[in-house]
């Protein structure tokens, strides 16, 4: 009988039980997340330890799988163990890194009986299990705290806004120092009740997915934390005043008498601010810099470690200027030249700045360029394997939809786990016309990031304009019990109702998601207007309030482009489309929603397609766009693309 971890995706349950079942008859004992975790416990704890005492790793890889941060975690610890078996349930091939393994095929199984193939699975149970004694690292096999209380284990928020110009990935070092954090109430704080249940909160959130992102990081919960031995402290303090409460934390070190990093709050109303959830986005964030700066090989000390916790745990923080950002990293490379995350980040925050340079005088340009360049080249010397570096990348050349999606897809490769690529992996698919990678890389970036708030808005969106509008409102109202008031979920939202759902209810949102006065909001009312009474003159007299507005900026023309496609209106489509002042500034991400789908059934789709260079980036790439098989169109997509030469 051999010890089994079964790893699999929710939505793969039931055949991942049946299988289970199978492997059970057959005399193994088989450890899932479903069955053996109970209420209390600490979800990455239990699934540590049992994958450390399985004797072999059993994969199921499918298209849902191969998303899955939990179950790529899970695979790399097996493969890296020596005791990787994978399997197919779709025919799906493997992410990258794990395609040395040939997968065992049971797309045919329907659950009944013997899988096919039952003999290579006995087969590789038997080699694996006979060879599984390889030692483990030693960060495995480490003292585990307390389990967190089961009113601890609620998803909660890590959410944060991306600014404009801000961004955060999270990264760790997977080799280094340890890191072992206890969070806690802090003795001090004036209602002890409060901030013990901020800390269980997110104390819960920091266990569920720090180790996973470092493997040599835990979190000790706060019934455990008092008089254990931990490196660092995390405590909260909180002080309610009516409706409204102040809230603050503090990170230092073991004896608490140096303090890292600190943060304070301060809400007119508790509850519609989200202050709970703000707390633990900010101290997961904070977690996160904290191994990245004291887990690597490459570690820092005062001052340099005050210097990037506070630089690294605010961004994504509007308080945060791009200036302010760009000079704290500065200081940083100064005082610890040899850390690669200095140099990352200045590298992209000088992106931003030549980015911004763009259509203003050369010489700045070339300047800012080059300054951006240089410093992507130092950081990756340093340390070639972080996604910040061709997030900076993307910036300098954002302007080139193919060359920015060839360095975005190479990053991802480097990196898979930065979810801030692979958000714009999402945005990028979308203007090519590959919806479905689009909303798999939207739906992997919210794995990576799953409290974040931004995150399930892209994700949201990208459902959207993919024309899954049933997941799409789900997704919304799933999203709105997490974050009720948050402004991103307000923007993903009005952007599903405001061209496929719910008029009224974008009636409502449309001032909380921009701040145009009245009279610039006025085109967008008439077109809400249009959309609950479409009639022949509420639509010539929403497109006409478009074009009024928009019609002498060619970058703002996409507005009236978008307009004409939600009302069906192809001929006028293709008078925007065939302008040739106006097709530098085409958004094609547009041309791929639903409501354009007249519009590509048209023959002239192709040729306006050539003209903007997505035939080029068909023929070039092999990647063609979804609706080319998904939808009834009046010619073939490759026919109709092999009359334009493309080199």
């Amino acid at each position: 009988m051999a010890k089994l971890f079964l790893s699999y995706s929710r939505k793969d349950a039931a055949r991942a039980q049946r299988f289970a079942e199978w492997l059970e008859r057959e005399g193994h004992d088989v450890w899932r997340d479903d069955d053996d975790i109970g209420g209390g416990a600490s979800f990455s704890s239990e699934i540590e330890k049992a994958l450390n005492d399985s004797d072999a790793v059993i994969v199921l890889w499918s298209a849902d799988s191969v998303q899955s941060a939990w179950v790529r975690d899970e695979a790399g610890f097996g493969r890296d163990a020596r005791k990787l078996i994978p399997m197919s349930l779709d025919g799906t091939e493997p992410p990258l890194g794990f395609r040395q393994f040939q997968s065992i095929d049971f797309s045919k199984w329907k659950g009944r009986g013997p899988p096919p193939k039952a003999d290579r699975v006995s087969a590789a149970i038997t080699r694996i299990a006979g060879s599984s004694s390889t030692p483990l690292p030693q960060s495995h096999t480490r003292e585990k705290p307390k389990p967190l209380p089961r009113h601890a284990m609620i998803p909660v928020a890590l959410a944060f806004l991306v600014a404009v110009a801000g961004v955060f990935a999270w990264r760790g070092f997977g080799a280094g120092q340890g890191i072992t954090i206890a969070v806690m109430a802090s003795p001090a704080s004036p209602d002890r009740a409060m901030a013990a249940d901020y800390a269980n909160v997110a104390a819960a959130d920091m266990a569920a997915f720090l180790p996973k992102r470092f493997d040599r990081a835990r979190v000790i919960a706060p019934a455990d934390a008092t008089g254990r031995e931990s490196g660092y402290r995390m405590q909260i303090s909180t002080t309610p005043h009516g409706a409204g409460a102040d809230a603050s934390v503090t990170l230092s070190d073991q004896d608490g008498r140096t303090a890292l990093w600190s943060k304070n709050w301060s809400v007119p109303d508790a509850s519609a601010a989200e202050l709970k959830q703000d707390v633990s986005a900010s101290m997961s964030k904070a977690a996160l810099c904290l191994t990245d700066a004291r887990g690597g090989s490459r570690r820092l000390s005062q001052p340099a470690l005050g210097v990037y916790l506070s630089a690294c745990a605010e961004m994504g923080d509007t308080e945060q200027s791009d200036v302010d950002f760009r000079a704290n990293f500065e200081r940083l490379t100064k005082l610890a030249p040899d850390f690669p995350l200095g140099w990352a980040y200045l590298a992209l925050s000088r992106a931003w700045v030549a980015e911004g340079l763009r259509e203003s005088s050369s010489s700045a340009y070339a300047a800012a360029l080059r300054s951006a360049r240089e410093t992507i080249a130092t950081a990756r010397k340093l340390n070639p394997n972080t996604g910040v570096t061709y997030d900076a990348e993307y910036h300098l050349i954002s302007n080139d939809l193919f060359r920015a999606l060839q360095v975005l897809e190479k990053g991802a490769q480097v990196d898979p786990y930065d979810s801030e690529l692979q958000m714009h992996l999402s945005e990028e698919f979308r203007s090519v016309g590959r919806m479905t990678d689009s909303v798999q890389a939207a739906h992997r970036a919210m794995e990576l990031d799953p409290g974040s708030a931004y995150a399930r808005s892209q994700y949201i969106l990208a459902l959207t304009y993919a024309g899954d509008f049933s997941k799409a409102k789900a997704d919304i109202a799933e999203a709105r019990k997490r974050w009720p008031n948050d402004p991103a979920i307000d923007f993903a939202e009005f952007g599903f109702q405001y061209r496929y759902g719910d008029p009224r209810v974008a009636l409502r949102l449309l001032p909380k998601v921009t701040d145009f006065n009245d009279a610039a909001q006025a085109p967008t009312r008439k077109v809400i207007v249009a959309r609950l009474e479409p009639t022949p003159a509420k639509i010539d007299d929403a497109i006409a309030a478009l074009e009024t507005r928009w019609s002498e900026d060619p970058r703002y023309r996409n507005l009236v482009l978008l307009g004409v496609g939600n009302f069906g209106r192809a001929d006028q489509v293709y008078q925007l489309l065939e302008d040739p002042k106006f097709q530098p500034f085409v958004d094609t991400d547009i041309l791929f929603r639903p409501d354009f789908a007249a519009v590509r059934a048209d023959p002239r789709f192709m040729p306006i397609a050539a003209k903007l260079g997505l035939v080029r980036y068909w023929r070039q790439s092999g990647y063609w766009p979804d609706f080319c098989t998904s939808e009834q169109l009046h010619y073939d997509c490759k026919t109709e693309a092999a009359k334009f030469g493309v080199k």
